[in-house]
């Protein structure tokens, strides 16, 4: 516009916008952006009418997916329908959702009400390439991702299908990618390795249906329980299959469904990848337990190789004690690697009489040696100190909504340093005494924005008071 400007004496920005009003009414399918090149190109402010051909006025209309914001009304997007889901019934509304994405981006549209039945008509399915004209932007608080969604005049094309757009299942994370990511709403791909018999279980809520399936990336193992109304979409699958579904939840390395999950799509690959899996999933490591932290639903097993330190969260409860030796079963290098695995009861034995001796890491760091700096950053680091001072918990709106949090000073001498605690742990630490000596183990060492040091506690770390 400013080109335009320039170019163009005695044109005013007022009159430039009016001509560009003129070119988004005359031609729907355009937003601003077309509308500006197609007044700039009528103005002779452009060198020649080939220097914007239509093909191009067309492809910048629309806005990549990765670089939505939210605010905006008159968005144009194209991309690739990788999940359809619903439509279901929100209280007295009907919502459908689409996911789409191209190569720079993902997002949700929404669709509502009478839009959906506007909607059926093109048979929308996965794999589908279509347009979202006129439509606006909102944030999902949850997650603070960008949700599209289509108001009265907005519309939906199908377009033609594009070699160069990507696949639908290159949208979905594996079990591997969401683990090392970490906690966070993913949808993902996995193959199913085994599913349980339906069963009934009794709760607060009345009888519920219930299953449970195994599933792999043929690096990572997790188990995944499927309740009541999903159970019909999963019931009747059998190994043999990947799946794609929207919408997980990991939270402390164990996986999820939410009210907004999906079976999207199922791919059959045949029964022999999954023996092949199973075959990798056999192998075994010998490893020494050093920490076991219970929480509400689950417990964390914090093992050494002699090398690493690795964190495996099960489900079950399990007869186990520091210091004891055990076989964990399902080792795939990657999933070493990462240092977190999601186990069940069946892939550890305990070794009653170890024929070798794993030796302890020593990860014990001095505040002193944090505050100079001379450790920048660290992974399951021991540290020692009094609780100096802390602050009251407050309650911080986070991408996975509201989450508790507090603020705390390690001294040992004349040095202190600050650390970050959440959640549980944030808890935990409101509820020691100021001036007790403490020790907490597989804490992270962080830069703050400031470039200052700091101690961050994760769900796994453990306080003692010493």
């Amino acid at each position: 516009m400013n080109r335009i400007l320039k170019a163009v004496p005695g044109l005013t920005l007022e009159e430039l916008k009016a001509l560009i009003d003129e070119k988004v009414k005359a031609h729907p399918y355009l937003n601003k952006v077309g509308a500006i090149l197609l007044v700039a190109e009528e103005l002779n402010v452009l060198e020649s009418r080939e220097e914007v051909s239509e093909e191009v006025i067309e492809e910048l209309a629309y806005a990549r997916i990765g670089d939505l914001v939210p605010g905006l009304s008159s968005v144009y997007v194209r991309g690739v329908v990788y999940a359809v889901v619903g439509p279901r019934t929100a209280g007295e509304h009907r919502l459908l959702r689409l996911k789409i994405g191209d190569k720079s981006g993902v997002a949700e549209v929404y669709i509502w009400n009478e839009k959906i039945d506007e909607l059926s008509k093109l048979s929308i399915k996965t794999g589908d390439n279509i347009a979202v004209i006129n439509a606006y932007t909102k944030e999902r608080i949850e997650t603070g991702t960008v949700e599209i969604h289509l108001g009265r005049n907005s519309i939906v094309k199908k377009l033609p299908q594009d070699p160069a757009q990507p696949q639908p299942y290159s949208f979905y994370k594996t079990l591997t990618q969401a683990l090392e990511e970490g906690d966070g709403v993913y949808d993902i791909r996995a193959y199913l390795i085994s599913i349980s018999e339906e069963r009934k279980l009794a709760t607060r809520y009345g009888e519920a249906s219930i299953i449970e399936i195994t599933l792999s990336d043929g690096s990572s193992l997790a188990k995944l329980t499927i309740w009541r109304d999903m159970v019909d979409q999963f019931k009747n699958l059998s190994p043999g299959v990947e799946i794609f579904i929207t919408d997980v939840r990991l939270e402390d390395n164990r996986l999820h469904l939410t009210s907004r999950s999906s079976l999207s799509m199922i791919h059959e690959v045949g029964l022999e990848k999954i023996r092949e899996i199973k075959n990798k999933l056999s192998e075994k490591k010998i490893v020494r337990i050093i920490d076991l932290e219970a929480q509400q639903n689950y417990i964390i097993i914090t093992v050494t190789d002699g090398v690493k330190i690795i964190r495996l969260t099960c489900r079950e409860e399990l007869d186990l004690k520091p210091g004891e030796y055990i076989e964990v079963y399902g080792v795939i290098d990657e999933a070493w690697a990462s240092k977190r695995m999601i186990i069940d009861r069946e892939m550890l034995k305990k070794i009653e009489n170890p024929t070798v001796e794993i030796p302890i890491p020593s990860k014990l760091v001095t505040l002193r040696d944090i505050a100079e700096k001379k450790i920048l950053t660290g992974e399951d680091a021991v540290v020692e100190g009094i609780l100096y001072t802390k602050t009251n918990i407050v309650n911080v709106e986070t991408r996975y909504g509201i989450a508790e949090k507090i603020l705390f000073w390690l001294k040992d001498g004349e040095v202190a340093v600050q650390g970050v605690a959440w959640r549980s742990k944030a808890e935990e630490v409101s509820m020691i005494p100021e001036g007790t000596r403490i020790r907490i183990k597989w804490v992270n060492i962080k830069q703050n924005i400031f470039g200052e040091p700091e101690i961050h506690l994760s769900s796994y770390s453990k306080i003692e008071v010493i």
